[in-house]
């Protein structure tokens, strides 16, 4: 057991150190001009988004890009709010927004890809960007990013962090720093140029790009996927190039979850899109994975009563720790959020709880989605 514990530690241990090396692949130089002469169309999907949807609109408004270059499609999900009613009023007098009703499916559930291929039919920009109703973007998002297309590029991903005005306990400070951990992870993959995970809430690629790589064609029905699906879809079909922007310009901003259960359903959400990356041996990684969070939960007690080593067992957790904690550390110096370093060890073990938790309910798809049944899955 002991040299079982010790090797998936180590495995652990170069993944995690792999990543944190690949962000420094990234360059770190901000594009010294904008493509100004490339369409953008952003897509916002909306599903029962009163509470959200006006100040993402607001904030798309106020884009710096010229606006007889871009274009805002609202795709109300069937919401059964007041969703569509407030986007109406408030793009009135907007005349590059508009909005789309994409009706229920009256046989089955459906989901965001679904309401983004509705409205991908009528697109015909060069550029399409995605962002969720409940996040906003900063004023030069749009130019900043379309800035990074080049000719041989075809996806960018941008940064996700949540609103200071949301962290209103130590939870959603904690959420802060959780998801920063799971986004830079995502940026030093592409940093190898192996990219896995980018966030469909600050996103971008080319449309000719997302018809090369067969858009969200075999994953329709998934909960979960419009991102991390599409992008390694695009790498393993494509020559087009995939770029991550760390300018603080292009982070956009959302709301941290204010109650556990929601955490928990929605990173099972999540998770149990795993099970579908074209790469077989990436479900092996998060096997693994899985296996040596779960070992830290059984061994510690072992421990404790003397029946495992606890030399064995405190190397073991600094594997886990010590390029963890390096990841952090650069992902909340970008995010300009270094003081929720004080959180980390005190996140080490609500974080492996969690993981084995959402990884489980993933795999069996035990979650909601927006007023979905889990048992529609």
């Amino acid at each position: 057991m002991t040299l079982f514990f010790l090797l998936l530690a180590t495995f652990y241990f170069i993944i995690i150190l792999y990543f944190f090396t690949g962000i420094f692949r990234i360059p770190a130089e901000r594009p010294a001009s904008t493509s100004s002469s490339l369409t953008v169309t952003v897509l916002v999907p909306a599903r029962n988004e009163e509470k959200n949807i006006i100040r993402c609109l607001e904030s798309l408004w106020q884009q710096s890009y010229p606006r007889n270059r871009y274009n805002v499609i609202v795709i109300d999900d069937h919401s059964t709010d007041k969703t569509a009613e407030l986007v109406e009023t408030c793009i009135r007098n907007k005349a590059n927004f508009e909005l789309l009703r994409h009706k229920k499916d009256p046989v089955r559930s459906t989901f965001k890809k679904e309401a983004l291929n509705f409205a991908l039919e009528k697109v015909d920009s060069d550029i399409v960007m995605t962002i969720d109703a409940d996040s906003v973007a900063l004023p030069n998002w749009i130019e900043k990013m379309v800035a990074y297309y080049d000719s041989n590029t075809g996806m960018v991903a941008g940064l996700v962090t949540f609103l200071h005005e949301g962290e209103w306990g130590a939870f959603q400070k904690l959420q802060t720093l959780e998801f920063a951990g799971i986004v830079f992870c995502g940026v030093g993959a592409a940093g190898h140029n192996n990219p896995l995970i980018c966030n469909g809430s600050n996103l971008s690629y080319r449309l000719q790009t997302f018809k090369e790589a067969g858009g969200y064609r075999g994953n329709e029905f998934l909960p979960s996927g419009d991102d991390d699906l599409l992008l390694q879809n695009i790498h393993n079909k494509t020559a087009w190039k995939i770029k991550y922007s760390l300018d603080p310009d292009t982070i956009n901003y959302t709301l941290p979850l204010a109650g556990f259960s929601d955490f928990i359903n929605q990173r099972a959400r999540w998770a149990s899109k795993s099970i579908h990356y074209p790469k077989w041996w990436l479900f092996l990684v998060l096997l693994a994975i899985y296996l040596y969070y779960a070992s830290l939960i059984l061994l510690l007690p072992a421990a404790v009563f003397g029946l495992f080593s606890w030399k064995v067992y405190i190397s073991g957790l600094l594997l886990k720790m010590v390029p963890e904690a390096l990841i952090i550390s650069r992902a909340l110096s970008v995010l300009q959020r270094s003081q929720l370093g004080k959180y980390f060890v005190v996140a080490q073990p609500l974080q492996i709880i969690y993981v084995l938790i959402v990884g489980f309910l993933g795999f069996f798809k035990k979650f909601n989605w927006k007023d979905i049944d889990r048992h529609a899955l």
